[in-house]
């Protein structure tokens, strides 16, 4: 990892331990998330982080914002840093809870070869919504004052540009259909209907690794 690239990182991880919590997990892992864009991810992670003893959530986007501070470009090295800071909190027994997109095939196995290493389990989430709910949600997200907060940093200019060609936007989640082998997954949760019912689904969820771990 380059010199700026690993003072980004150390940040990062600075930040992290700023605001862990008081208790570690019974047994450290990873956890996962799979879902096309505006489907409720950020919504999950943060219900399951708050929810499983010892989680710590750690977003792709609070990496995107410092990053952007430091004059970075994004890509990969949103996932230096996130591996970076996931490998620490595993390493010194909590639970790293992901908001970041898993449905690349490369990054799950990375994922899954950290887990591997570290000896601890990976949960794979995946969300199953419509393009149309994932719209909605897009358009009320983007229809507030944008943000640009290292805890709540908006990557996308506005609903307009997000929510076009929603479907191209997401061809790699449609994708994982079709791998051989398919990815295994913990759970599957449907999101059509309230917040408050996914918010309850995503409690159920934790409370499921949370007896796992």
């Amino acid at each position: 990892m380059e010199q700026k690239l690993q003072q980004v990182a150390e940040d990062f991880l600075k930040r992290i331990q700023e605001k862990l919590p008081t208790e570690k997990a019974d047994k450290p892992s990873i956890v996962g998330i799979v879902g096309m864009i505006g489907s409720g991810r950020t919504l999950l992670a943060k219900t399951l982080a708050e929810n499983i003893k010892g989680a710590v959530l750690i977003s792709a986007n609070s990496a995107r914002y410092l990053l952007k501070e430091q004059g970075l470009p994004w890509g990969e090295n949103v996932y230096a840093c996130i591996f970076f800071v996931i490998e620490w909190l595993v390493g010194n027994g909590y639970v790293a809870v992901l908001d970041g997109n898993q449905v690349d095939k490369d990054r799950r196995e990375r994922m899954k070869e950290l887990t591997d290493k570290l000896g601890v389990k990976y949960y794979l989430l995946k969300i199953i919504t419509s393009e149309a709910t994932a719209e909605k949600y897009l358009r009320e997200k983007y229809s507030q004052a944008p943000k640009n907060t290292f805890e709540d940093f908006w990557p996308g200019t506005d609903a307009k540009d997000i929510v076009q060609n929603l479907h191209e936007r997401n061809k790699d989640f449609y994708a994982i259909d079709q791998e051989d082998p398919k990815p295994e997954f913990f759970a599957e949760i449907e999101n059509e209907g309230t917040i408050e019912e996914f918010k309850q689904k995503a409690i159920e969820i934790a409370g499921k690794i949370g007896n796992v771990v």
